[in-house]
């Protein structure tokens, strides 16, 4: 991967930071600060309506938490330098799970060589990104995930029972989680097929491992 390559990702991936931060914490604190308000409106003129807008408050403020921690796990998840590979996408489709009830959600997931420090973390947020792309926009009651490696090259397929994707796709406008994983393909050397009609959604991707590049 050519230096500039890596830059087009740092760059990338500090906008989809700053987009998420924008669109969840600040948003979340703004109205933390709202709440904050009425509880010094209400603590002269009503004690108990104050300690109720307090409790609401501090359940506000667990989840700011909750989402930074988010924020700071996406950065670099540090699950799988602890843990392990596996345990990453684990930990991935149970967050799937717990926030989507109804969802079910499938993984096939080979082992990647983790050495050279971007490959391993690219195709998980790989994953990440069109899994929650699905999330967004699919109504999809399935997603089923699959990434192999024979050696020679990574086979991701991401794939899904929702609406399927009715626009032509514009990579330059729309589809910013798209685009994002076209991004990071590009960046590894490798190609993204997509293939959507009313039946859903499936994702293609080819990467060469090192050895291949």
């Amino acid at each position: 991967m050519e230096k500039k390559d890596i830059l087009m990702l740092q760059e990338t991936e500090r906008k989809r930071i700053a987009e998420g931060l924008h669109d969840t914490t600040v948003q979340d604190m703004l109205c933390l600060s709202q709440q904050l308000e009425l509880i010094l409106l209400y603590m002269d003129q009503d004690v108990t309506r104050s300690k109720l807008e307090t409790a609401v408050a501090r359940k506000q403020v667990k989840h700011i938490i909750d989402e930074m921690r988010e924020t700071i796990y996406d950065l670099r998840p540090m699950i799988m330098d602890d843990i392990g590979w596996q345990a990453s996408f684990e930990r991935l489709r149970d967050k799937l799970l717990s926030d989507n009830a109804d969802l079910r959600v499938d993984f096939d997931i080979d082992v990647v060589d983790r050495s050279d420090g971007i490959t391993a973390i690219s195709i998980y947020r790989i994953v990440c990104e069109g899994c929650q792309n699905i999330i967004k926009h699919s109504n999809a009651e399935c997603i089923e995930v699959s990434v192999k490696n024979d050696g020679s090259f990574i086979h991701i397929c991401i794939q899904d029972n929702g609406n399927g994707i009715e626009d032509e796709i514009d990579f330059s406008n729309n589809h910013f989680g798209l685009r994002f994983m076209r991004e990071r393909v590009d960046a590894l050397s490798g190609k993204m097929k997509i293939v959507s009609n009313a039946s859903g959604t499936r994702i293609t991707i080819v990467i060469p491992t090192e050895s291949e590049v």
